[in-house]
């Protein structure tokens, strides 16, 4: 599509690739498709990551500053003030050389980041000419119920300061996390729908017949339910029907002894093998911690309703309060029995009127979460400048 003069470039920073784990290339690929809908132009400005060999086209890895978010003790997160300082100062020059020279306006965005990040964003906007700058910083995390939340809340304000009025913009991906957000930093904040949902892609890898596959996506984490994997793959089921797990290798569930199967596949899915076991899969599993998961979302639950397939989430979390809306109060698990698991895994999997409601559900998460949909948001935004 043929960009037009007064039509605005969407730059997208991302201080952390996070080895290509998740759903960050895939984001800002689908931010570029929205982009372009719009007409607008889209690029990407990175650190560089050497476990990420290529980058999509219009992807810069021309970022200085390394890994803000590493563990280390106080005295190390406190030296790192000078990483930001290099992080806001390279993301200044990119703006510089390749933006600012331009008339049309720029929007600057920011999604998954830390303070520190935030603080470098700060730096950049000191260093630049601002009058025909927007920025849009979208929020993943209850960062209003974090330690470090009056930084976040004082960076916030003192973007907003920088920027001419109606210029700043909060964005979050849930309702309940935008209201939240919208209370402590006393600001509105625009609920954005999620954009990476193309579940088009048909192929499946092979099976046998009498599994039921249940697939825990990405690398091994504590807030995603890793002790309970951990017992469910070792669990003993004297049931008819075979219940395999996908996991990643990293996992190494096949150390398990247990009656249920296990097929470890790579910690970091090409995204046609992604969509591929998304295809596969019966099941999703989400043990996903209750408290990190409160008002978080999560992409995967979200294309697993679109591609049809079935969740099994943890009460109290932003999944369960979205299953509920559609009376699907039966894919809600505590996951403390191993036994009610497996059982009701087999139950819902023979379950008509389970799958009426998913059907329901995932037409219309369709009707919501989608490149339109998100291009729509980003025009109604846009309209502010």
């Amino acid at each position: 599509m043929t960009v037009e003069s007064n039509q605005p470039i969407l730059v997208s920073i991302v201080p952390n690739l996070l080895g290509g784990e998740g759903h960050i290339i895939d984001y800002h690929k689908s931010v570029a498709q929205a982009a372009n809908l719009l007409g607008w132009e889209h690029c990407v400005v990175c650190v560089p990551d050497a476990k990420v060999k290529e980058l999509p086209d219009n992807w810069y890895g021309e970022l200085r500053g390394g890994d803000l978010e590493a563990e280390g003790n106080l005295w190390e997160k406190l030296t790192r003030v000078r990483q930001s300082l290099q992080l806001g100062h390279s993301i200044a020059e990119f703006i510089k050389g390749q933006i600012a020279t331009q008339s049309r306006p720029t929007i600057i965005f920011l999604e998954r980041f830390i303070h520190l990040q935030l603080f470098s964003l700060a730096i950049a906007l000191l260093l630049l000419p601002r009058q025909n700058i927007s920025v849009w910083i979208l929020y993943r995390r209850d960062t209003h119920r974090s330690k470090t939340r009056w930084i976040y809340k004082g960076l916030n304000k003192l973007i907003k300061t920088l920027l001419p009025p109606q210029q700043f913009h909060l964005l979050a991906d849930s309702e309940p996390l935008g209201d939240s957000l919208s209370n402590y930093f006393e600001k509105t904040v625009t609920v954005m729908p999620i954009p990476h949902t193309d579940i088009t892609h048909r192929d499946r890898f092979p099976r046998k017949n009498n599994e039921i596959i249940c697939w825990w996506s990405g690398p091994p984490r504590e807030e995603k339910g890793w002790e309970v994997i951990k017992q469910l793959a070792s669990y003993s089921s004297s049931l008819p029907q075979k219940i395999c797990i996908v996991a990643a290798q990293s996992s190494k569930l096949g150390e398990c002894q247990g009656s249920i199967a296990i097929r470890l596949v790579e910690d970091n899915l090409a995204r046609s093998d992604y969509l591929k076991w998304m295809n596969t899969c019966d099941f999703i599993l989400l043990p996903y911690d209750s408290v990190a998961y409160r008002e978080r979302t999560s992409g995967i639950f979200t294309e697993c309703i679109i591609a049809g397939k079935t969740p099994l989430v943890t009460a109290q979390t932003w999944m369960a309060k979205e299953l509920s809306k559609y009376d699907l109060k039966e894919l809600i698990l505590s996951w403390d029995d191993l036994s009610e698991i497996i059982q009701k895994i087999v139950f819902i999997e023979n379950n008509s009127e389970s799958r009426k409601k998913l059907y329901l559900m995932q037409q219309e998460y369709l009707a919501l979460h989608n490149l339109k949909s998100y291009a729509k948001t980003m025009q109604e935004i846009g309209r502010f400048r």
